[in-house]
């Protein structure tokens, strides 16, 4: 879901070429994905609360769900919502259940280095609720097609998605697509920073994001998720001056 208010990330390639070990993996907490499954009969589940910044408004999520099953190897069935409450310096607060997503994730391709996967994803409001009326969810279901590429290239990895976003409502169409690079510091800390864009149909407007995030192993099986960013550039909707995640990943 990415808070469908616009989700964005930001700041710092730089951090990249003084460390050493590679180790590049998208998803949360950035908002480019990656072609990773957990593993058959494995979950992965990410638990965040994240804010957005726009001039005279505030979106959290608090807290965000993302939750991920494996099927066999190369199989990802996932499902995400949160509960959003959006503050409005001149009307005050709502709050409601945010819109669903339901998704299949499928890693097509895996040798030499190369991983590449599609990750077809349905988003829609939940039966009952009226958080799309009070303004803190998006009104129509929407149809995003993206594929995911990593590519290991000796020095840094790299991952990347692009795709198309289908919807009835054609403010919500358009394309999309990032750029992630990470590289591990030491064991169980690995520095991720991206750029991702998105436009509206006719490309004539367009968000710019620069995120960056850090993963951090505080356990086997749990993983401390951060980043922070915030827009380059944004003619599809007021600027986001400040965007933040802070989560975490269980592994079971």
């Amino acid at each position: 879901m990415r808070l469908s208010v616009k989700s964005v990330h930001a700041i710092g390639v730089a951090l990249f070429v003084a460390v050493c070990r590679v180790h590049a993996q998208g998803g949360p907490p950035m908002i480019t994905d990656d072609p990773g499954t957990p593993g058959n009969n494995h979950w992965e589940i990410n638990m965040a609360w994240t804010d957005q910044r726009t001039p005279g408004s505030t979106l959290v999520g608090a807290p965000l769900l993302d939750a991920n099953y494996g099927v066999g190897e190369t199989l990802q069935i996932n499902y995400q919502s949160s509960w959003n409450i959006l503050r409005d310096s001149g009307a005050g607060s709502e709050s409601g259940y945010g819109d669903s997503q339901l998704a299949l994730k499928w890693r097509f391709h895996d040798a030499d280095g190369l991983q590449a996967s599609m990750y077809p994803r349905f988003t829609f409001v939940n039966p009952g609720s009226d958080a799309d009326r009070r303004g803190v969810t998006d009104s129509r279901p929407s149809f995003l097609m993206p594929f995911e590429v990593l590519k290991d290239l000796g020095v840094i990895s790299v991952n990347a998605d692009f795709g198309y976003q289908y919807s009835a409502e054609r403010v919500l169409r358009g394309w999309t697509g990032g750029l992630c690079l990470g590289r591990e510091v030491v064991k169980g800390w690995e520095l991720d920073a991206e750029v991702h864009a998105s436009s509206s149909d006719s490309l004539d407007r367009t968000e710019a994001i620069f995120n960056v995030g850090s993963h951090i192993d505080v356990t086997k099986n749990a993983t401390l998720l951060l980043a922070i960013g915030c827009d380059m550039h944004n003619s599809l909707a007021p600027k986001v001056s400040l965007l933040t995640y802070v989560g975490i990943q269980v592994r079971l």
